[in-house]
């Protein structure tokens, strides 16, 4: 290994903390908690001149604690930058936002430019998920409400970046024909689907990595299929259902 490799790995740290299984999907509180001790220590990272070191997967996923970090960075920017009442990613009133959102990532992380694309696609998800969690947990039970229209003080004191000017388009756009045919579609689609997500804020990220660990598992001959319990199930966590098929 050469002398620069070991002066550029010596300035990388690996940061990254397991979440509780059973958490809730959605506690403001929580999460208010949990986006400031990733900050404090991304930010303790960066004072020292370092970055958090990121592994990747075959499949060019972030995987490991860093990776983890780095998926958790990625929806506190989103939901630091991106406004709520944007919903298409693509509109030109985020051209510099993204750019800054890219530039807090590789100035805590060790990635390179490949990874921008993907990296922007996580937050565009992670602002979508965050819309739609504030919507369930505020909004949908007192749509009806004039109360609605200002800022609920969880959101005030949790979200300080969401401000009164951001919060009412928000709603408009929950009152609006076009959210009701949207979100109508969704119900419908989700019907249809055989299986749930599961994969969490992270997507299907770790249940591929999963996957991919029961596979090297069953290739050496340390994990072996019974009955219904296969490696796909395995990962995904659900049981076959029993009967006939």
């Amino acid at each position: 290994m050469s002398q620069e490799h070991n002066d550029e790995h010596s300035t990388q740290t690996q940061i990254g903390k397991p979440r509780r299984n059973n958490a809730p999907r959605f506690n403001p509180d929580e999460d208010s908690k949990r986006r400031a001790t990733l900050m404090r220590r991304v930010h303790q990272v960066r004072t020292k001149g370092e970055r958090v070191q990121v592994s990747f997967d075959a499949k060019g996923q972030p995987i490991g604690k860093g990776g983890d970090a780095l998926q958790s960075w990625i929806g506190v920017l989103a939901r630091e930058h991106i406004p709520i009442w944007i919903s298409d990613f693509r509109s030109a009133d985020l051209t510099q936002r993204k750019e800054r959102v890219w530039t807090e990532i590789i100035t805590s992380f060790t990635v390179g430019e490949s990874y921008k694309k993907q990296a922007l696609k996580s937050c565009a998800e992670s602002a979508k998920i965050f819309r739609y969690d504030l919507y369930q947990a505020f909004v949908r039970d007192h749509i009806d409400e004039e109360a609605v229209w200002q800022r609920p003080s969880k959101v005030i004191h949790n979200y300080p970046t969401i401000s009164q000017d951001d919060w009412e388009p928000f709603i408009t756009y929950r009152w609006s024909s076009e959210f009701k045919i949207l979100s109508e579609q969704g119900s419908e689609i989700r019907k249809k689907l055989k299986y749930g997500s599961t994969g969490g804020r992270d997507g299907y990220r770790k249940r591929d990595q999963e996957h991919d660990d029961f596979s090297e598992q069953q290739t050496q001959g340390s994990f072996e299929s019974v009955g219904t319990e296969d490696i796909l199930t395995k990962a995904l966590g659900n049981a076959e259902h029993s009967g006939r098929i």
